[in-house]
Formats: C-alpha cells, sequence, structure tokens
C-alpha cells in the first residue's frame, strides 16, 4: 500500500494547522488570564477548517472524523470569535474565506462513511497551549478497521530538555510498514526514530498526562509499587499525544492512562495519530487490561479502558503489574 502522497499532504496540512495555531497562541494567549479559553476555541476552529479545506480538495471521496462541526461553531461562538476564526484561516489560505466556506470545511467528511477516513484534532492539549506547555495537531488515516498513518506536528516537543534544540517544535510521523521519522517542524531533515531499549521499569521515565485530573493517580500509585518503582522513579507529566512522539523516540519510556471515571470512554482522536508512530517506531499500545484497541467502534473507544503505550520491551512486566494491583478487570 503506498501512501506517499497521503503523508506529505498530511505532513503539510499539519504543518499549516501548527502554524495557524502558534499565530493565534502569540496574538491572543494571554498568561495572566489562565482560565481563558477564547484562543483554544479560535485555534481549534481555525485548525479544523484548514484541514478541512485541504482533505476536501486532496481526498474528496473519504470520510473524516473530528469533534468540530459547523453547528457548534455558528451557535456557541460570538460574531467576534467567528471574525477572528475566519481571519486567521483567510491569512492561511492566502485568499479570502467567507464564512459559508469555513463552516463547508468544518463539516467536510463528517457524514460519510468510507473506507477510508480520516481522524483529526485540530489542537490537541488544551491546556499546554494555553500555558505554552506541549500541545499538537494531530492527524491519521484509517483504512479498513485500524489507522495506517499518524502525523504530529507539536510546535514545543522540545520544550523540557536540559538542553533544547533551536526549533523546539518538530514533526513526527510514520505510515504502516515504513517506519517512524522526525524532522523540525520549521522544515528540514528527517531522521529515523526508535523506541528505547530500557528493560527495567524501575529506571523506565514514565509519562502520564500533565493534568492530575486526566488520570486516576491512585492507580498511578498502585502499578509504580507493583513495578518495585520508588519516590524517585522517574516521571514527567506531558500534556497530548506529544506523550506518542516521546516514547517513540527513545525521550520517554512508558505512557499509562486511566481517567479516574470508570465510564470514561477515550476518544479516538486522542490516540490514533500516536498509535501508528509508536507501533512504526518499535513500540506496542494496548488497553489496561492488554486487550488491542478496537478501532471501529466509532469516535470513542467503547471496547476498551485506558491505554498502555511503551517501548515493547517493558509492556508485558506493565501489564502484569496493572493486574496485580487489580486493575486489569476495570
Amino acid at each position: 500500500m503506498n501512501l506517499t502522497y497521503e503523508l506529505e499532504t498530511a505532513k503539510t496540512i499539519a504543518r499549516v494547522a501548527a502554524g495557524i495555531c502558534q499565530n493565534i497562541q502569540e496574538e491572543l494567549v494571554d498568561p495572566s488570564q489562565k482560565d481563558g479559553r477564547e484562543p483554544v476555541t479560535i485555534a481549534d476552529y481555525a485548525s479544523q477548517a484548514i484541514i478541512g479545506n485541504a482533505l476536501a480538495e486532496n481526498f474528496p471521496d473519504d470520510a473524516v472524523l473530528s469533534e468540530e462541526r459547523s453547528e457548534e461553531f455558528m451557535l456557541l461562538l460570538s460574531d467576534r470569535q467567528r471574525a477572528l476564526v475566519q481571519r486567521f484561516v483567510t491569512d492561511a489560505v492566502g485568499g479570502y474565506v467567507f464564512e459559508e466556506q469555513v463552516c463547508a470545511w468544518l463539516d467536510f467528511g463528517k457524514q460519510k462513511r468510507a473506507e477510508r477516513t480520516w481522524i483529526v484534532d485540530p489542537i490537541d492539549g488544551t491546556k499546554g497551549f494555553l500555558a505554552g506547555r506541549h500541545y499538537c495537531v494531530a492527524i491519521a488515516l484509517m483504512i479498513g478497521n485500524e489507522p495506517v498513518l499518524g502525523v504530529l506536528a507539536s510546535p514545543g516537543l522540545f520544550c523540557d530538555e536540559p538542553e533544547p534544540p533551536e526549533d523546539l517544535g518538530a514533526l513526527t510521523y510514520a505510515q504502516r510498514g515504513s517506519g517512524a521519522y522526525r524532522e523540525p517542524l520549521a522544515g528540514g531533515w528527517r531522521e529515523p526514530i526508535q523506541v528505547s531499549t530500557v528493560t527495567d521499569p524501575r529506571e523506565a521515565l514514565l509519562l502520564t498526562s500533565f493534568e492530575p485530573g486526566h488520570t486516576d493517580q491512585d492507580f498511578l500509585v498502585q502499578v509504580n509499587r507493583a513495578l518495585g518503582r520508588g519516590p524517585d522513579a522517574p516521571q514527567r507529566g506531558v500534556d497530548s499525544q506529544d506523550k506518542y512522539a516521546l516514547v517513540a523516540s527513545g525521550m520517554g519510556d512508558m505512557y499509562l492512562r486511566v481517567v479516574p471515571d470508570p465510564r470514561f470512554q477515550e476518544k479516538l482522536w486522542d490516540h490514533a495519530a500516536g498509535y501508528v508512530i509508536v507501533t512504526e517506531a518499535g513500540g506496542r499500545m494496548t488497553d489496561v487490561a492488554g486487550r488491542p484497541i478496537d478501532w471501529t467502534a466509532g469516535p470513542r473507544m467503547v471496547n476498551n479502558r485506558g491505554v498502555v503505550v511503551t517501548n515493547r520491551y517493558l509492556h508485558d512486566i506493565i501489564l502484569e503489574a496493572i493486574a496485580l494491583a487489580g486493575w486489569a478487570e476495570g
């Protein structure tokens, strides 16, 4: 299966959408207003519109799975907010864009059922976006029953590194059977990436959601204890699917997530692109019971609970620890 054109198109779209998010972040985010979500709203819809436009032009017969829709755009946003979205999209495409066009691009592919479905998160990690931490644009392509292509455009992938490169951003991507790669977000040479070879869970860098409320803390405590990890074991909170990019490139060894509410069901667009990248880099992903991810049940992962993402060497050890802690039945 040759997906070179699809991959290169998705890379370009993700770069442009990430650039829009960066422009909105620079212009509208006020660090003194930590609870002001307007910039996130603007970025969400502007990024989704530009992605929908590009997908409509290049893959008109494909379906799209994402959260934003024109109905909410018209009902929930003020006139000023819609005008801002329109302006940022206009700047990105280089020609005047009408509000009706924005609505059409937001809805592109939403009512279709097709063999090929694009899974899109126009801005993943909204709190990271507001706080100047990790966030990304995530685009995946699912053919049949499984994602086969994934792209993450991450403006701040290296923001936590002790000696970060000049360009903090990165584009991380993969297609099924071709390996995983990373290149500077601003453009440059690509380099192949692989997961780490760490086998001792006590030394492994554990990645978790940055926001404590996004992961059941009791779960983490019990699993860490079962793994023999002490209070000084390496652990880092990271927003967005950047966690997948970090595991895939060996900058993290495992990522665990179980939301406190047992009724919560993960959304496909929060994991699909990262799944392709991690697995193509040599890693492994299941839910907390060790079940493969079911990508076919709709927009939510209704047949899975939580996610376990590792460099594969640690995976079975972690699943055993989860079962020992009594979480595998969840």
